[in-house]
């Protein structure tokens, strides 16, 4: 069912998509309907289910399917807008939203399902139960069914479409280039980089998960995918285990953020923003270069300081274990057709489906030629491509059972934020809460965006953060893709702020460590992370913004920013810090901001006073890097 899912969505990206009320029901039935397929309705030690519960489970799945091809049945009815909805098109739809928020629920928790029940009740009774500004207006039932399920909003809307559309075949993509071996090439290239650097296994931990993260969009995929091999490395090498937790953590984060493929998020913030989602891969790279140098500059001196050593030179890999033909064509080969395709004018759900069109092409054509360059067992090998084709197929279908549920969910909230007006008044809100100030509307939409986030997957908590927070922003003159990119970096590090952390959780539970030493580690390392947002902020270069020069001066100085912050949080560089010196390292950072000369000049003459302070009174270095 997984494999045959995939399978029509792929065909849709080649060959043109079904009617919207067809192709968004399909994608919305099959998330909600597997998901009571695939989760218990309470968590138990052992994962079984009494009979009852099956039985139960069983039938709301069917249901969910029934309620989603009820609305392509009757599509055409629906779109006379003389129609008469009897009580059976009610209780249909009053039927999906509430499956849609139980499979919500199993998926990703309690937190966006009771939201989104509570903006079903402001909803429909809100004009009943409120005075003053936030009252909303009455509506009928014929509304509410037209709102949430008769029509292309609500649960068949926007995030609807773009996951039926384009999410699909990313997942499908990435979830075949893993099956097909890239994450042992992926794992052996970052190995040979930083092996035998400072800290050299927990540095191939940070840049195999940034070199994952450009096919996946999924922090906790990265730290199961990456974090299965690098973690049990650097336990076996004797780094604590709380370290090797957090350093896994904090570099899989940034998948999402990371180009080509960043998720589902960023084809949404493409949607919202009505630009080409090609423009929102550009500006992304700058933060996320900032984001894995602050990971960079963490470990090494966490690693200096505490005398962790490289990989063993036993270790480390040959460059023909990654660049041979076999590994290589297969992993860069699809990349590259995807890249060329997009900056070509092709549609992203064309490039994702002719890239893993050349990914199995390629694995077909090469596979039998591994050996020796002779042709053997070509049979042999293409029943093996085949074998793990199928299985990449299972696996992206399993992935967005979640994905579309959690769009479904989401879907309801922002239709119902977008319907009453409640949206612009919570974007009001913080408006006026700020004084108009845009330090302090940054710092509201930072902890907003974190809070939205800290239950609920990345995509979520950037679709209810756009459409509260970045309005204020771009209303204090803020372009709107600085505004959506603001946010959405600091829903990314919801996932690696405490309590809720899902991908700290994900690696505790690998490091056999403590959840909390392994967030309180991660926030250690992830200092300079949180601060990147106000450098792009104040630093348009580093979002591509502006000529060549403006790029590399901006760039260069958030480098020397985000460096000054590693060493004012870590308190070490050449040896401890004093507390002075660590105030001085963030004071001068503060000035390296402001995209101003003055404040350019007097931040870098400070902070290369301190440089020379450290490397003339800085102890040597512990341990030894060869």
């Amino acid at each position: 069912m997984f494999a045959a899912f995939v399978a029509l969505h792929f065909y849709n990206a080649l060959f043109g998509q079904f009617e919207p009320l067809v192709q968004r029901p399909i994608f919305v039935g099959f998330g909600i309907g597997c998901a009571f397929f695939l989760y218990a309705a309470r968590a138990s030690r052992t994962g079984a289910r009494s009979g009852l519960e099956r039985a139960v489970d069983i039938t709301l799945g069917l249901l969910a399917f029934a309620v989603c091809l009820y609305v392509i049945v009757n599509r055409d009815r629906f779109s006379d807008i003389m129609v008469r909805y009897g009580p059976l098109d009610k209780a249909a739809g009053l039927l999906a939203v509430l499956l849609t928020l139980e499979a919500a629920r199993r998926v990703i928790g309690w937190f966006l399902p009771l939201l989104a029940l509570c903006t079903v009740i402001y909803f429909y009774f809100g004009h009943d139960l409120i005075e003053g500004a936030w009252r909303p207006p009455r509506v009928s039932a014929r509304t509410a069914v037209e709102t949430f399920y008769s029509s292309t909003t609500g649960l068949f809307g926007y995030l609807a479409d773009i996951g039926a559309r384009v999410i699909v075949i990313y997942v499908l993509l990435g979830a075949l280039l893993l099956s097909t071996g890239a994450t042992d090439a992926f794992m052996k290239m970052a190995t040979w980089i930083a092996g035998r650097t400072y800290g050299g296994p927990a540095k191939v931990c940070a840049l195999s998960s940034a070199m994952f993260g450009t096919v996946t969009g999924s922090a906790v995929a990265n730290v199961m995918a990456t974090g299965s091999i690098t973690i049990p490395t650097m336990k076996r090498l004797r780094y604590p285990p709380a370290f090797a937790g957090a350093v896994e953590a904090v570099a899989s984060s940034a998948g999402q953020l990371t180009p080509p493929v960043m998720g589902a998020a960023a084809f949404i913030m493409a949607e919202f923003l009505a630009i080409p989602y090609t423009d929102i891969v550009i500006a992304a790279i700058g933060p996320a270069f900032l984001y894995y140098l602050a990971v960079w500059f963490g470990v090494d001196l966490y690693a200096r300081r505490t005398g962790l050593q490289p990989t063993p030179r036993s270790e480390m890999p040959e460059p023909a274990e990654f660049l041979a033909a076999d590994k290589s064509i297969p992993l860069f080969l699809p990349i590259a057709a995807m890249v060329y395709f997009l900056f070509n004018g092709y549609t992203p759900s064309y490039a994702g489906a002719g890239a893993i069109i050349v990914l199995i092409v390629a694995c077909g054509l090469v596979r039998p030629f591994a050996r020796d360059g002779k042709k053997q067992g070509v049979l042999a090998c293409w029943a093996k491509l085949a074998r793990d084709i199928y299985e990449g197929m299972v696996e992206a279908g399993r992935a967005l059972v979640m994905i579309a549920a959690l769009l479904a969910c989401a879907a309801i909230v922002v239709k119902v934020l977008t319907a009453t007006g409640a949206g612009v008044k919570v974007s009001n809100l913080l408006f006026s809460v700020s004084g108009q100030g845009l330090i302090v509307a940054l710092l509201l939409a930072a902890v907003l965006a974190i809070l939205l986030g800290m239950d609920v997957p990345t995509t979520a908590s950037y679709v209810l953060a756009a459409a509260i927070a970045a309005p204020s922003l771009v209303r204090l003159g803020l372009p709107e893709l600085t505004a959506h990119l603001f946010v959405f970096y600091y829903a990314i590090l919801s996932a690696i702020t405490p309590p809720v952390c899902a991908s700290v959780y994900a690696a505790a539970a690998l490091a056999g460590a403590n959840f909390w030493r392994v967030a309180g580690r991660a926030l250690m390392l992830a200092g300079a992370i949180y601060v990147v947002p106000f450098l792009f902020v104040f630093r348009p270069g580093i979002l591509a913004q502006g000529g060549t020069g403006q790029i590399l001066m901006d760039m260069g100085v958030a480098s020397a920013a985000v460096f000054a912050v590693s060493v004012g949080t870590s308190g070490w560089f050449r040896g401890k810090v004093p507390v002075i010196g660590r105030l001085l390292f963030l004071s001068a950072a503060a000035l390296l901001f402001y995209a101003a000369p003055a404040a350019d000049i007097i931040g870098g003459l400070a902070l290369a006073g301190l440089l020379a302070w450290r490397f003339l009174h800085g102890a040597p270095q512990p341990g030894r890097a060869g």
